[in-house]
């Protein structure tokens, strides 16, 4: 994967249990301390509005990329579309934040929090299928920001099809 130090900033977060979280290589000191104040704020209000547990598997890291930019993801290189503003891989427990990310407005941290939702969900049970966690972390995610007076004016209809474990598009060659 091609990392451009504009494109791609990384937040290492995973620590041993009981000892503070290591971070680096990110070049904004504040920012760093305001993304772990913020996953601290999530994570309390994801314990007290659901029944997801925090994870037994910590957190390894929260890395900044621009839109079109190529991710490991799944176990394959992806390109983050336009359209999207954060990804969860289970496999390396990333959270990826595609900028303009900056967590200032309640729909930034809206974004996290989803990701979050998904770090939960890997976990706490067994999925079908790794888009069958979509619905939920989307219901999670709007009731944060109804929460917060806003919505997410979210396409249920793509989410409910989004988050469908269903063989789609399979026609014969």
């Amino acid at each position: 994967m091609t990392i451009l130090k504009s494109s791609l900033i990384a937040l290492i977060l995973a620590a041993p249990a009981g000892a503070a979280p290591l971070i680096e290589g990110h070049e904004a000191p504040y920012e760093q301390r305001m993304i772990l104040d913020t996953m601290e704020e999530l994570n309390l209000w994801l314990d007290g509005y659901t029944d997801l547990p925090r994870s037994d598997v910590p957190l390894a890291r929260v890395e900044f990329v621009q839109p079109g930019a190529d991710i490991l993801y799944d176990g394959h290189m992806t390109q983050i579309d336009q359209t999207v503003r954060g990804v969860y891989d289970a496999d390396t427990a990333t959270i990826y934040l595609v900028r303009q990310w900056y967590g200032v407005t309640a729909f930034d941290r809206s974004v996290l929090l989803h990701e979050m939702v998904h770090h939960r969900q890997a976990n706490a049970k067994h999925w079908y299928c790794p888009q069958a966690m979509e619905w939920d972390a989307y219901l999670i995610q709007e009731d944060y920001l109804n929460a917060h007076g806003e919505t997410g004016d979210f396409n249920w209809a793509w989410v409910l099809l989004a988050s469908s474990c269903a063989v789609r598009d399979h026609h014969p060659d």
